[in-house]
């Protein structure tokens, strides 16, 4: 099932440069208009890449769906943290 548009929207409300677009039922996530992760099942995923791999070390690292590349869980983050980390990846 996928994530309502509103739901998406919630996720990164308030992030300064994000913007989401459709994909099959779940949301692409842009940060400065670079792909960054994705928005599944209600969840904020951030892409695995050496940016943000020491930024995020110790993040839970899952797929978002079956089949899917491995991708960090950001539940539990503040939207403060969010903007941070984003801001960090790609400067």
């Amino acid at each position: 099932m996928g994530t309502p548009k509103e739901i998406a929207r919630s996720i990164v409300e308030g992030i300064p440069e994000v913007r989401i677009r459709p994909m099959m039922g779940e949301w692409l996530v842009y940060f400065r208009e670079h792909l960054v992760g994705t928005i599944e099942d209600g969840r904020l995923y951030l892409k695995d890449t050496p940016a943000s791999r020491p930024l995020l070390e110790g993040a839970p690292l899952l797929p978002p769906h079956a089949g899917a590349k491995p991708a960090f869980l950001m539940e539990g983050r503040s939207k403060e943290e969010l903007c941070g980390l984003l801001w960090q990846m790609i400067p």
